[in-house]
């Protein structure tokens, strides 16, 4: 009498990304590529969600450019998040994006923080560190802006 041994297993492997898949986020182009591939999308079908057409979002994803303001907002919300460099740069950086999320000008949100309005300029350029008072508003303006966006 022979005894048969079995035995069974299953391997589960992450079914490899396609070639275009952004290897890094570095970019809005890059995340915007990435998402629309994790949901299975066309770039037809996001650039009408975008409302632009199909050209101007494949210039978004090569990063021939980058998309402008109008349209920060209905970025996040696509992506579902805000963009880590958006949230991790400088404090220029954190102070434009925040600006922008919101939907101000740098002279409302210069009005807003009690500053002059050339004063935010060159904070988000990142050649002036603003004073104390200003930098707590400032920093407080970027915090809830990136809250809400979450």
């Amino acid at each position: 009498m022979v005894a048969l041994r079995t035995c069974s297993f299953v391997l589960k492997v992450q079914k490899p990304k396609h070639e275009a898949y952004p290897k890094e986020l570095e970019t809005i182009g890059d995340h915007i590529r990435a998402k629309r591939m994790d949901l299975g999308l066309l770039q037809k079908d996001v650039a009408n969600i975008f409302n632009v057409c199909e050209a101007t979002l494949t210039g978004w994803e090569l990063n021939r450019f980058t998309p402008t303001h109008k349209y920060f907002k209905s970025i996040v919300t696509f992506l579902g998040y805000v963009p880590k460099e958006w949230r991790e740069g400088s404090l220029g950086t954190r102070l434009k994006y925040a600006r922008l999320l919101s939907g101000l000008t740098q002279e409302q949100l210069a009005k807003r923080v009690g500053c002059d309005e050339s004063n935010l300029r060159v904070i988000e350029l990142n050649k002036r560190t603003p004073r104390n008072e200003t930098l707590i508003k400032v920093t407080g303006f970027i915090q809830d802006s990136f809250l809400l966006k979450k």
